[in-house]
């Protein structure tokens, strides 16, 4: 077997460093992983840090990982500044002086907080909004102030006033243009989320930045402290804290003298590859391009870091998906603007002096604005400030280019079904997120297929899938077992050293081939370019599928070949301790956790003379399941079941106004949706910052559930259950 090893190294530990990271380790056992930043701190969930400013969280809950997670994951950290590059050497330099070699390198080191160059920005009291460590600074001062001046326009300024108003500090706040957030919000809905500041008691000042700072001398501390502010307009406000929150600046000085293509920030193709070969690079630190406008901007957000550093770990693997690429700029940005809530995709100003667009604006009502901009007919964009129903109708039409000319007076109705009319035009649903290669088969099949679930019946079975060798009289066939497949990992074949089936040929790629399983389906994706997979005799197209059928003859190479049988696999509720008891009866799932047990061939696959493997049921007899479909919910400290009918979709979210509330700072306000479709019960991902993971797999299309499957929101598992009298 080859010993050949790929080293990935990463630049930066924030969230698009880590996801890079636990991408990569998914995808390849055996590859050498290092990671690089000087950051202290372990990466954090910065959407929850205004909660943390606001008191409702606690520091220990910011952290978006475990202390030991690189341990776990077999992941080296280095503590170090990177300063040099040399991509024609693949190798990168640290301020201590060593280099470090690569095969594959990723720049993912962020941002750093834009700041101001006036007169007084080292006075104690003055600050920017960006890291864990500012944020400390502001709430260690915050017993001393009683009145705060906050300099920026965007979202983290207007997030900040809203939470430091509402405990009771005096606020002015200084826009240096006319508009907030003027990359995003027109003219109309910047108006309606600055009268909702001034409602609020918001001292709102327009067309004024900070020219001056003024401090005076603490006579306990004897230090410079903070006393007013002088404007551009020459007023005089008094203050004991200033807040500078003006944007962001990639920290990209150190890629930018390694002679990489750079603007104000890194620059990618769809693949997240730089201008240097095998450098790629993700999240805050890249510059985007508005295909439309040629405007450039740097995103400097959460969801779109995260999306960019699947892409970039995809592409680093050659396992992307480029036929429906996700765009940072069109992805679905949902917040609240003090106390309104607010989405938009994509364009949400039409240029000056551009022909072929065409504004839809709904009639004007108290606090609701709403926007809809085409361009020849094809949605390129949209805005809703004050109710977000029917935006992802909106993202799915932009997403696929439908061209809704004809229905221009329709779109301005908030009656018109949007969604229901793309349903009938068979619109595929909305992109939102990265896609592996591979995915579109599985989900294709998820979606349109019949549903097979994997259900514990009256006699305690249920079928796994399994690989039997075919007996091969030539001397260079490897000697092969009996390979049992999972129904939760993606199981990948080929010459590689720690994939799912290593089978050491020459005949057999590096990596050959890959196995899913999905709603009750196992299914064969082709990787090889060369030597190919075959099915019953007949070549897979590379990059194309094949669903397994019983007795299926599958060979991998010139030679390697294997039978798919599905076995049932009895549950034995005797074998199962104590504990194991104990942990059904919490709600804990202990399935494919405990040792296997050894059944008879007489009890088990007669025809094939093997042992069937036993393990230990679902926690499907547990006393808190009802009758009929049922969500068991695991969440800190406590398990509860909801049962679920055909006849609501129900929410998943952080929401109050939720039908399952998941008190959890990781999940979204909407996280998902379970809803009943003609072949059952399907979970959507609602465009959530973290995502839907289904039995270890990421969702990006609507996915029917089966008996047993986990489903991960955030910190909370749920076990979707169909009968309880079907699950003993």
């Amino acid at each position: 077997m080859g010993t050949e090893q790929t080293s990935y190294v990463i630049i930066g530990n924030g969230i698009a460093g880590i996801t890079a990271a636990e991408t990569l380790r998914s995808e390849d056992s055996a590859a050498t992983i290092t990671v690089i930043a000087d950051d202290p701190f372990p990466v954090y969930y910065r959407p929850a840090l205004k909660d943390y400013l606001a008191g409702r969280v606690q520091e220990s809950k910011l952290w978006a990982r475990s202390t030991d997670f690189y341990q776990q994951q077999k992941i080296g950290f280095l503590r170090e500044r990177v300063v040099a590059i040399e991509p024609n050497q693949h190798s990168i330099y640290l301020q201590s002086g060593p280099s470090i070699p690569y095969s594959r390198l990723l720049l993912a080191s962020g941002t750093r907080a834009s700041t101001l160059t006036c007169p007084g920005l080292d006075l104690v009291g003055v600050t920017t909004l960006r890291t864990v460590a500012d944020y400390q600074r502001v709430l260690s001062r915050l017993s001393g102030v009683r009145r705060v001046v906050v300099s920026g326009s965007g979202t983290l300024a207007l997030e900040t006033i809203e939470t430091l108003r509402h405990r009771g500090y005096q606020i002015t706040h200084l826009i240096r243009s006319k508009l907030l957030w003027s990359e995003v919000l027109d003219q109309t809905a910047s108006d309606l989320v600055l009268q909702q500041e001034q409602r609020d008691g918001v001292d709102v000042r327009l067309e004024e930045e900070i020219a001056e700072i003024r401090g005076s001398k603490d006579p306990q501390s004897r230090s410079q402290q903070v006393r007013e502010v002088v404007t551009t307009s020459g007023a005089r406000i008094p203050c004991e804290m200033i807040i500078i929150a003006i944007g962001v600046e990639p920290n990209s000085d150190f890629v930018k003298r390694s002679g990489i293509i750079c603007g104000r920030g890194l620059k990618v193709d769809i693949a997240m590859r730089t201008s240097a070969p095998d450098i790629d690079a993700a999240g805050d630190v890249l510059e985007t391009t508005d295909a439309l406008t040629g405007r450039t901007r740097v995103v400097g957000q959460w969801y779109p870091a995260i999306q960019q550093a699947r892409a970039a770990a995809y592409s680093m693997l050659s396992l992307l998906d480029t036929q429906q690429p996700f765009s940072a700029l069109s992805f679905y940005n949902a917040t609240f603007l003090y106390g309104l809530a607010f989405a938009s995709v994509g364009l949400t100003k039409v240029p000056k002096e551009s022909k072929g667009y065409l504004e839809i604006v709904a009639d004007p009502q108290p606090r609701l604005y709403r926007k809809i901009i085409l361009k020849d007919g094809i949605p390129v964009g949209m805005l809703a400030l004050g109710d977000r129903n029917g935006t992802m109708a909106l993202k799915r039409a932009i997403d696929h280019h439908i061209n809704l000319s004809g229905l221009e007076q329709r779109l301005a109705d908030p009656s018109f079904k949007l969604n229901e009319w793309l349903d009938q035009e068979g619109v595929p649903p909305p992109i939102l997120g990265v896609r592996r290669a591979g995915d579109s088969d599985v989900q294709t099949i998820a979606y349109t297929g019949t549903h097979h679930p994997t259900l514990i019946t009256e006699s305690h079975t249920y079928t796994e899938g399994w690989l039997i060798p075919i007996t091969n009289e030539k001397s260079d066939m490897p000697s092969l077992i009996e390979v049992r497949l999972s129904q939760t990992k993606v199981m990948a074949v080929g010459r590689r050293e720690g994939v799912y089936l290593c089978v050491d040929h020459p005949s057999v790629s590096r990596e050959h081939a890959e196995i899913r399983y999905a709603n009750g389906q196992y299914i064969l994706r082709n990787l090889s370019r060369t030597s190919g997979t075959y099915v019953n005799n007949v070549a897979l197209v590379p990059d194309s599928a094949s669903i397994l059928k019983p007795n299926d003859r599958i060979q991998f190479g010139k030679t390697i070949a294997f039978l798919f049988q599905e076995r049932p696999v009895f549950y034995d509720r005797a074998a199962l301790s104590s504990q194991d008891h104990q942990s059904i009866a919490r709600g804990q799932t202990v399935m494919e956790t405990l040792p296997a047990v050894s059944m008879s061939s007489s009890s088990a696959d007669k025809t094939s003379g093997q042992t069937a493997t036993v393990y230990a049921p679902l926690a499907a007899n547990a006393p808190y399941l009802q009758e009929g479909p049922t969500l068991v919910i695991k969440a800190v400290n406590e398990t509860k079941s909801i049962k679920i009918t055909s006849r609501k979709r129900l929410i998943l979210g952080r929401d109050r106004k939720a039908d399952i509330q998941l008190p959890d700072i990781t999940v979204s306000r909407q996280h998902a949706e379970i809803f009943h479709g003609s072949d059952g019960f399907y979970i959507r991902d609602l465009g959530s910052s973290n995502g839907v993971t289904v039995n270890q797999t990421r969702i990006d299309n609507p996915y029917l559930l089966a008996n047993g499957d986990r489903i991960s929101i955030g910190s909370c598992v749920i076990e979707f259950v169909e009968d309880k009298k079907d699950a003993r």
